[in-house]
């Protein structure tokens, strides 16, 4: 039987089906689309995004949102990197509460929040509720659930059930950050360059820019930001600010990982700058590094890898990293388990996406 109303029995019941879906062999994208489907029949919302998030830069890569349009997306990034704010999605990744209110995180005073100013009224919301799924340290996704002045805000009951689904679906959106594509697709090769305006407009790309939009599943629009791939909208964001280019990492459609990288044009000064991206196959030192992470390797587990990708015999790497050789060969056979090789040569393609 159902519970509609937000109780006790219903919040249990929802984590339990959350946490029945993240075990499920689910690509990110259908992950993140039923989870977020469960989640709102118990904590409704009148918008929303779930975004994908890369461990290491903490870039938004891929979202699944409902009732967003361009323009929010892009002054939501610019409210990201580039304003001092509260709840950023970055502190959720930290040690701590993975999830709070904006009226929580305010003091009750939301209206101090450059975000609720400036993001919130385009898309006709009050009330923000955010998520960071963080796993053994590593955050890999993030969740935003807005609702509108005609509904009350969110409670201390619905930001407990976020938190305790932080570690369960950050598990899932680790493990589908390695899964097989059902169907690879062709990808580019080679690099696509798109230059930005002051309001991360389009203004020129050149003719490999289209093959990566429909890498990304996006298409380049008029208006600011529009139809930009959320990870290139994220980077772009973070590089008008920056004095050293900003980068992210995002899997195609085609299965392959892309290397997003922004830096802006112009020298330095107050006022926003227009903005170099450039997109190409992420080198295979970028996959193993994330890969790795994906698996859930150990440090010492992705020390051992790193010696046997150099070539290095197990005696070496035994020698290398003061260790055993039966050591070495104990810590082998659980990274064969996590990434389900067989073998030494097995491993290393898998690890360097050969």
């Amino acid at each position: 039987m159902r519970h509609p109303a937000n109780t006790p029995v219903a919040r249990r019941e929802a984590v339990r089906d959350v946490e029945a879906l993240c075990r499920l062999d689910l690509g990110s994208r259908e992950l993140r689309r039923r989870v977020t489907e469960r989640l709102t029949r118990l904590v409704p919302a009148d918008s929303h995004c779930f975004g994908t998030v890369d461990p290491e830069t903490l870039l938004i890569t891929d979202d699944v949102s409902v009732n967003l349009t361009p323009e929010a997306a892009a002054a939501a990034a610019h409210n990201e990197y580039l304003v001092d704010d509260v709840l950023k999605f970055a502190a959720l990744a930290r040690p701590g509460p993975s999830a709070d209110t904006l009226a929580a995180a305010t003091g009750g005073d939301p209206r101090s929040s450059p975000r609720y100013r400036h993001v919130l009224p385009l898309i006709d919301a009050r009330h923000e509720l955010r998520a960071g799924f963080v796993v053994d340290g590593r955050c890999w996704g993030a969740l935003a659930l807005f609702r509108g002045g005609a509904r009350p805000d969110f409670d201390p009951a619905d930001v407990a059930v976020l938190r305790r689904l932080s570690a369960p679906v950050g598990a899932a959106l680790r493990r589908a950050a390695h899964r097989a594509p059902v169907e690879a697709v062709p990808g580019p090769d080679e690099a696509g360059v798109l230059l930005l305006d002051e309001e991360l407009r389009p203004l020129s790309q050149n003719p490999a820019a289209k093959l990566w939009w429909d890498e990304l599943g996006s298409a380049v629009g008029a208006s600011p930001g529009a139809g930009l791939p959320i990870a290139v909208l994220e980077v772009a964001a973070r590089g008008r600010g920056a004095t050293l280019p900003a980068y992210g990492r995002i899997r195609g459609r085609s299965g392959r990982w892309l290397s997003v990288r922004a830096a802006p044009l112009g020298g330095a000064g107050p006022a926003p700058a227009a903005v170099a991206v450039t997109l190409h196959p992420a080198p295979a030192a970028e996959v193993a590094e994330v890969l790795q992470l994906a698996y859930g390797l150990t440090p010492r587990e992705r020390e051992v890898l790193a010696k046997v990708v150099a070539g290095l015999p197990s005696r070496e790497v035994a020698r290398d990293l003061h260790l055993t050789t039966g050591t070495v060969r104990d810590h082998l056979r659980s990274v064969f388990a996590k990434t389900g090789t067989h073998s030494r040569t097995e491993l290393v393609a898998r690890i360097l996406g050969l």
